[in-house]
């Protein structure tokens, strides 16, 4: 399967942060390119396979032809999609019935050692399934039905801050690599928690030679400042979460 994103790496450079979710997922071998063009490409996520199908993706594309041409290489219903234009969203909801198109920005950090987590007292631990009730009660976003949480969980991808056996809040990584999930329990606010858990994913992240990324939605001022009070850098541009029936 060809990887190789240099046929397009001129228009990746133009907004490295805003692609992050297209190339770590090819460069940590997370997924594979199903097209490299020299204005767009497409990439399906591994995580995402099912029965032998590609059912999640990521895309680019400067212009419509460009844009076309890719989407006319997806599955007729795809579980989920990030672009990174807006001028083909109408094309994604009359192609494929997508019912979230979320704006974000993409954050990256392009550091290289991990930020320093503030003092709380609380641990971080892997969360495991029994946090599941939970992990749903207080995990307020769109897509995430369809057992998609115990999914995370069962892969131990969610991590928690505890207070001895009472967990305070989560974080962990989507099924696509990015981190996200970031919850602190309404009692638990203000004590530096999601600066903390935060600060935990991203060293955990770049112990394992990967680029730290994450979205934010647009709009999310506290969500951007935190980001930022790390070293995470922004986006120019924004991406969007297109989320199908499957």
């Amino acid at each position: 399967m060809n990887n190789d994103l240099s046929i397009c790496q001129a228009a990746l450079n133009r907004d490295p942060v805003l692609y992050l979710d297209l190339t770590e997922t090819i460069r940590r071998k997370e997924g594979h390119l199903i097209a490299a063009l020299p204005h767009g490409a497409l990439a399906a996520f591994h995580s995402y396979e099912k029965d032998g199908q590609d059912l999640g993706f990521t895309m680019f594309a400067d212009d419509l032809p460009t844009a076309k041409r890719l989407l006319a290489m997806l599955p007729p219903h795809p579980n989920f999609l990030t672009v990174h234009e807006d001028f083909y969203l109408d094309e994604l909801e009359k192609r494929f019935g997508f019912n979230h198109l979320n704006p974000c920005w993409q954050v990256g950090y392009l550091r290289t050692t991990p930020p320093s987590a503030p003092s709380t007292g609380a641990q971080v631990h892997r969360l495991n399934l029994s946090h599941l009730p939970t992990v749903e009660a207080n995990y307020d976003a769109g897509g995430s039905g369809d057992g998609y949480l115990s999914q995370l969980l069962s892969w131990g991808e969610l991590y928690g801050a505890f207070d001895g056996d009472t967990l305070m809040g989560f974080i962990g990584r989507h099924a696509e690599g990015s981190i996200g999930l970031l919850e602190v329990l309404p009692q638990y606010r203000r004590r530096g928690l999601a600066k903390l858990l935060q600060s935990h994913m991203i060293a955990m992240e770049l112990s394992q030679g990967r680029i730290p990324y994450g979205q934010v939605f647009d709009g999310n001022a506290p969500s951007l400042a935190l980001q930022q009070s790390l070293g995470m850098s922004c986006s120019m541009g924004r991406l969007y979460w297109a989320v199908g029936n499957g």
